[in-house]
């Protein structure tokens, strides 16, 4: 069998292609959080604030979740905020599916027992304009 790089190119142009134009989650309304660690060098709360997070994207009228730390390409390093601990995005169906997270127990409690933890918290909504 050939392993040249032509021969890889060629079989995998035989190969079907699926694609899809529509992202899985229709990105409507995005609540975007990012928080800067009081105590970013204690592994301890950092670990709990990140736990807290995961946590809150698992709440039913979050369409999904992402908690993440930041990372730095070389590309756009000048304009790149890292200076965060963590970024949640949560992407939502509505404004109003974010307003029932807000309000949600679950959200109150997690301000509640994780407040401690962070110095800073800055918060981007975004909603696509109407067609």
């Amino acid at each position: 069998m050939s392993t040249s790089r032509r021969d890889f190119i060629a079989l995998a142009s035989t190969l079907p292609f699926v694609a899809s134009a529509e992202p899985s989650t229709k990105m409507t309304f995005i609540h975007h959080v990012l928080f800067w660690a009081k105590n970013p060098t204690s592994t301890t709360e950092t670990d709990q604030l990140y736990r807290a997070l995961k946590a809150l994207g698992t709440l039913p009228m979050i369409a999904s979740a992402h908690v993440g730390k930041p990372i730095v390409t070389d590309f756009d390093k000048s304009v790149t905020e890292a200076s965060y601990t963590f970024s949640v995005v949560l992407v939502f169906d509505s404004a109003e599916k974010e307003k029932e997270y807000l309000y949600h127990p679950l959200h109150k409690k997690f301000i509640e027992e994780n407040m401690h933890l962070w110095g800073k918290v800055q918060v981007i909504d975004s909603q696509e304009p109407a067609a």
